[in-house]
């Protein structure tokens, strides 16, 4: 037994010596990497060394002709399509484009976003009449899982079947048309405002991680968070200073203490709903808080929410205004009328098309312009 765990040591001991020895001196870019925009231009990093560097479009045409890096060691180029940078007319790195990057931060409502796998807790597939994802446009995400991610490292990938990643950056495409998205995942499921903020906890070194990489950010969206807190019974004076302080951590490790930081509130808990006496039933049977026909017949019934629970949700709300005013956060979305499944607390997939819409929205108007 020793031995076994001796050899994994030292293999995982070689696997960190390797990472830290082949990896280059510099950065290029990822596949479906999307640079956010500083100004009308975005800046593509550059390893050291000679050469002559050219940004060419799919088509290969030149972008930026090919030249010496600027002055800080990289690139400028306007948005547009996917690129690929060439040295000395040899290509380097995967695609990449020139664009928005949001970070978007919460806990299950928002990292729903970015699956769908789970629907049970918002994280919904896409229907046949969802809008497909635009063609230039990414997700970028921290890496939990140890095959062919490694826990610690951040990987870029298109928005794929999640519903609520295809709405909001459909939408953002449709308002904000020419200009690329990419979505940065800085959500921790069952996480209140403490859970984001602890540094000994896993959520906040993900966040950061996740941060850093998309820096520098375009956005932050504060996404209907405080489910947890409500259950807790979190005082409202100190989730409202978390909040700050959750806006201000992300501004920072995003690389954009100006960046537009904004909030939608914490959307309606509801009764939960119970088929045939089981909330997994109800969830699987697709219930929300719409209604179902099996309410109509007796086999579903209503699971009323906790009154207490009911008012420390509002309370909540009342923390998050209060944080909106203290600490510059714009409005994020409308999320009164946001739908939830069987739970009263996840989305439904209806939910998460209105939420998904509603913050776009906000994006677009929050943005800088192009």
């Amino acid at each position: 037994m020793e031995r076994g765990q001796n050899r994994r040591w030292a293999r995982a001991a070689l696997g960190l010596a390797l990472l830290l020895v082949v990896r280059p001196a510099g950065a290029l870019p990822p596949p479906d990497c999307i640079h956010a925009l500083e100004g009308a231009t975005a800046r593509i990093p550059l390893p050291p060394g000679p050469g002559a560097w050219a940004v060419r479009d799919q088509a290969g045409r030149p972008v930026r002709p090919a030249g010496p890096a600027d002055a800080d060691g990289g690139l400028r180029v306007p948005p547009g399509g996917w690129y690929r940078l060439y040295r000395d007319d040899a290509p380097v790195g995967g695609r990449f484009a020139a664009g928005h990057v949001v970070l978007v931060t919460g806990q299950s409502q928002a990292g729903g976003l970015f699956f769908a796998t789970w629907p049970q807790v918002g994280a919904h597939p896409v229907g046949p009449a969802d809008p497909p994802a635009p063609p230039v446009s990414a997700v970028l995400e921290g890496c939990r899982e140890p095959a062919g991610c490694p826990w610690g490292e951040t990987r870029w990938r298109p928005a794929g079947e999640a519903l609520g990643a295809r709405i909001l950056l459909a939408e953002l495409a449709r308002l904000r048309p020419g200009i690329p998205v990419a979505l940065a995942d800085t959500s921790w499921g069952n996480a209140g405002i403490l859970d984001l903020l602890d540094p000994a906890g896993p959520a906040r070194p993900y966040l950061v991680r996740v941060a850093e990489a998309a820096a520098p950010a375009s956005a932050l969206l504060v996404l209907a968070h405080g489910t947890s807190d409500a259950l807790a019974r979190t005082p409202p004076a100190a989730y409202a200073a978390g909040v700050g302080a959750l806006a201000g951590l992300l501004r920072a490790a995003g690389g954009n203490p100006a960046m537009p930081a904004l909030q939608a509130p914490l959307a309606p808990l509801r009764d939960a709903v119970a088929l045939l006496g089981s909330g997994r039933l109800a969830g699987l049977a697709g219930i929300t808080s719409a209604g179902h026909w099996t309410l109509a017949l007796g086999l579903a019934w209503h699971r009323p929410l906790d009154p207490a629970t009911a008012a420390q949700a509002g309370a909540i709300r009342y923390a998050q205004a209060e944080a909106a005013r203290r600490f510059g956060l714009l409005p994020g979305g409308d999320m009164a009328a946001v739908e939830s499944g069987a739970d009263g607390i996840h989305w439904s997939a209806e939910g998460v098309r209105r939420a998904a819409r509603e913050a776009a929205a906000a994006l677009a108007a929050a943005l800088p312009p192009p």
